[in-house]
């Protein structure tokens, strides 16, 4: 998922041709449902590279087709610089919270080979700053700035750093619908949903999505239905983790490229049946510890071996075949 000039040039070449010749979607189909189908095809394979030139490609096509459900935000590069310096005055102690993601994100993405190894926490940190600036200007009113923004960190490690192309494509995906299932931070307090939720604090992911996952697992997956409930708990709980911090720590980072791209080119229906994958490859995990009192905490703490997306896409897809109208249907509703 390292964005480097000669293999994702390489892979736009790819896709440009495999959509010219039409053999991303056989005869026909648009230019997104062509794109579409090449991503499914990449995500079918055990490993692959270029997460970040689909994303790109498939969004364009996205708000070709579609004026977006959202105002894209607005970023001014002339003010980033003074608005992180005057959170950090008005914050003071408080900002550490902003601080101490960059510092952890940064680390992250050395380690794992993403980010140069002199890699500093305050490009990140400025980053996070302009896009949650951004986001403020269509809030009912100024959110708390002093959390970390998850979403954004795993664009920027997406984008090896190259904040100016995380930021445009940031702009973009903030029009669509699936930005407020995928990005928690992007629909916070926001004019853009009914004030009734944005003043009660809950967010589309925990609203509509948790709330969908656990009709979904009720319908297909009753036994790890049965074990929340013998457990005593909501899958709810684990599902709103999950999405809020993208997966970081439970997934490997390959596993939360696919999630991502598969997310940006399906949408929020797929987001939601991503987790029930997740949950249906956890069933016999659940199903050992649900008498326990100990499942909250493995669920949320230990992280999850041998999840691959490519071997439950069939199942995503089967679910959102059979599924699909009535998730789109609660996911696409922004009011109480």
């Amino acid at each position: 998922a390292v964005v480097s000039t000669q293999s994702t040039g390489k892979n736009e070449m790819k896709l440009s041709a495999a959509l010219a010749g039409g053999t991303a979607a056989g005869e026909g189909g648009t230019w997104l449902d062509r794109t579409r189908s090449f991503v499914l095809a990449a995500l079918r394979k055990p490993s692959f590279s270029g997460h970040v030139g689909l994303m790109e490609v498939v969004l364009k096509y996205q708000l070709q087709e579609s004026a977006g459900r959202f105002q894209p935000i607005q970023l001014d590069p002339n003010d980033f610089r003074s608005t992180t310096t005057a959170a950090a005055d008005n914050c003071g102690v408080k900002i550490i919270g902003v601080k101490y993601g960059c510092q952890l994100f940064t680390e992250y993405g050395m380690r794992l080979g993403i980010l140069p190894d002199e890699s500093s926490p305050a490009t990140l940190e400025d980053f996070a700053h302009r896009i949650a600036h951004s986001l403020s200007k269509q809030q009912h009113y100024q959110g708390d700035q002093t959390k970390f923004d998850w979403f954004v960190g795993v664009i920027y490690l997406l984008y090896s750093g190259h904040v100016e192309r995380a930021a445009d494509f940031l702009v973009g995906f903030s029009t669509t619908l699936t930005s407020g299932y995928i990005w928690r931070q992007r629909l916070v307090n926001s004019k853009a949903i009914s004030p009734e939720i944005a003043s009660s604090g809950l967010t589309l992911v925990h609203y509509n999505a948790c709330y969908c996952v656990e009709r979904i697992i009720q319908k297909i997956l009753p036994k790890v239905s049965c074990a929340f409930r013998t457990a005593g708990m909501s899958p709810t709980h684990i599902v709103k983790r999950w999405l809020t911090s993208c997966f970081i720590n439970i997934l490997s980072w390959s596993e939360i490229c696919n999630f991502i791209l598969l997310s940006v080119s399906e949408g929020a229906v797929c987001t939601v049946l991503y987790c029930v994958a997740v949950l249906k490859h956890l069933e016999p995990r659940l199903l050992k510890h649900s008498t326990h009192h100990t499942l909250l905490y493995d669920l949320l703490e230990e992280p999850i071996e041998g999840f691959s997306l490519h071997s439950y896409l069939d199942f995503i897809l089967a679910s959102e075949r059979e599924f699909g109208a009535m998730l789109r249907e609660e996911l696409n509703c922004l009011e109480i």
